[in-house]
C-alpha cells in the first residue's frame, strides 16, 4: 500500500475493500459445473458414459451452461490474480500457483483420472477386464488420439491451462500493477462507462475463434486456447479499477436484454439453419450471448454478493477438492445408474444426489489431514499449540 497522504487514482485503486463476490462467484461456478456434468449422460454430445435415451432439453442445458462456464472461471481467476499480486511477489505467486494447481492435477492424473478412462473404455465396449488390468494400458498413447493417457486431465484441463496462463502473464501483470500503469488503466476504465462499450472486449476473442490458432490442440470447453487466455486477462483488467466494477453493474440490464435476444437467435439459427462452429454468424451470436450473460452474472455478483458470511470461508476452502473429485464420482455413480430402467429425470436426480453425498463425504475426509489437503490443493492446517 502507498503510505502517502496524497493519493493518485492509481494508488487509490490498489486500496480495495475485500471482494467477497469473487469468492461467492467461484463457489457458485463450481457447483454449476457439478450440475452441468451430471447432465452429460443425457445430452446428444459425446461423453465418457452415455444413457441409452438422450434428451434435447439436456442438450440445450449443456450448451448454455457450457458456453458460459469456463470463461467465467478464467475471468474470476484473472480477477483473483490481480489481488494476489497486490501482496505477493512474482516468485511466490508462481510457487503458490504450482502448489495450488499442479499438485492436485498430477496426483489426480495418476489416481482418479484412470478410473474415468477405464469406465469410458468399458462403456464404449473398447475394453473388457478389471480396472487393475486396465491401469498399465492407461499410459499407452494419448487420449483423443487413439490412446488412453489424457495429458490434459479430462475435466482438470482448467488447472493446467490456468497454470500455463499464470506463467506466461506474470511479468505482464506485475508490470501492469505498478502505480504508473494502474493510473493508465484507470483512464482506460473511464472509456467503458459508455453504454455498450464493454462489448468491445470480446472482439479479440471473436478474431481468435475465427482464426483458431493452434487448432491441433482442439477446443477447451468449446474455446480456442488463446481465447481463454484473453478471458483470463480480461478478468485481471476488470479488477484493476473500481470504474470497471461500476460499469459492469451499470451494464446489467442492457446485457440481460441482449443476452436473452442473442440466446434465442442462436437457438433458432442452430436448429433451423445448420449453423456450425466455423461460421462467422455463429460466433457473432455465440460470443454476444456468452459475454452478455457473463456481464449479468458479474454485475449481479458485484452488486449483491459482496458480503461476508461464516459459510464463505468454509465453502471457498473446499472448492478445489470438490472440483478435483466431482467428475470421477459422477461418472462412477452414473455408470451404474444409466443401466437402470428409470426415467431420465429420475436418473439425473439420483446421480446428482448420490454424487453430492459421496463428494461431500470425501471432501470432509480430505480436509482433516494435511497430506490430503496438500494433494488436493488446499492450504495446510496449522498445528494447535
Amino acid at each position: 500500500m502507498n503510505s502517502s497522504l496524497e493519493k493518485t487514482p492509481a494508488t487509490i485503486s490498489q486500496e480495495y475493500e475485500r471482494r467477497y463476490d469473487i469468492d461467492w462467484l467461484r463457489i457458485i461456478a463450481v457447483f454449476l459445473v457439478f450440475i452441468y456434468h451430471c447432465s452429460r449422460f443425457f445430452d446428444f454430445n459425446e461423453w465418457h458414459v452415455k444413457n441409452d435415451e438422450l434428451d434435447l432439453f439436456m442438450t440445450f442445458f449443456f450448451n448454455f451452461l457450457g458456453g458460459i462456464g469456463m470463461p467465467l472461471f478464467f475471468i474470476i481467476s484473472g480477477m483473483a490474480t490481480f489481488y494476489f499480486l497486490g501482496f505477493a511477489k512474482a516468485g511466490l505467486y508462481v510457487k503458490a500457483r504450482f502448489v495450488r494447481l499442479m499438485i492436485p492435477f498430477l496426483f489426480a492424473i495418476l489416481t482418479q483420472i484412470p478410473i474415468q478412462v477405464f469406465l469410458d473404455r468399458v462403456s464404449h465396449a473398447e475394453f473388457t477386464g478389471s480396472f487393475f488390468e486396465f491401469y498399465p494400458q492407461y499410459f499407452n498413447g494419448l487420449y483423443g488420439y487413439g490412446g488412453n493417457f489424457p495429458w490434459t486431465g479430462l475435466h482438470l484441463w482448467f488447472l493446467i491451462l490456468l497454470f500455463i496462463f499464470s506463467l506466461v502473464t506474470v511479468k505482464l501483470f506485475v508490470y501492469l500493477r505498478k502505480d504508473e500503469n494502474l493510473e493508465k488503466l484507470s483512464k482506460m476504465a473511464l472509456f467503458f462507462k459508455k453504454p455498450g462499450s464493454l462489448y468491445i472486449l470480446i472482439i479479440p476473442i471473436l478474431i481468435l475463434e475465427l482464426l483458431n490458432p493452434l487448432s491441433i490442440l482442439g477446443k477447451f470447453g468449446g474455446y480456442n486456447f488463446f481465447s481463454l487466455l484473453v478471458f483470463y486477462i480480461i478478468g485481471f483488467l476488470l479488477a484493476s479499477n473500481k470504474q470497471f466494477k461500476e460499469s459492469i453493474e451499470n451494464h446489467r440490464l442492457i446485457a440481460l436484454i441482449v443476452g436473452i435476444i442473442s440466446t434465442v437467435l442462436l437457438l433458432v439459427v442452430t436448429l433451423f439453419f445448420d449453423l456450425f462452429f466455423e461460421d462467422f454468424l455463429f460466433w457473432i451470436l455465440g460470443l454476444t450471448y456468452v459475454w452478455s450473460w457473463l456481464i449479468v452474472i458479474l454485475g449481479l455478483g458485484s452488486k449483491y454478493l459482496n458480503f461476508n458470511h461464516k459459510s464463505r470461508k468454509f465453502l471457498n476452502d473446499i472448492v478445489m477438492p470438490f472440483y478435483v473429485v466431482h467428475q470421477t464420482i459422477i461418472i462412477v455413480i452414473g455408470f451404474f445408474i444409466v443401466q437402470l430402467d428409470f426415467a431420465i429425470v429420475a436418473k439425473y436426480f439420483t446421480i446428482m444426489s448420490l454424487s453430492l453425498i459421496i463428494i461431500i463425504g470425501l471432501v470432509y475426509i480430505i480436509r482433516q489431514f494435511n497430506i490430503l489437503r496438500f494433494l488436493f490443493g488446499m492450504g495446510l492446517k496449522k498445528k494447535k499449540q
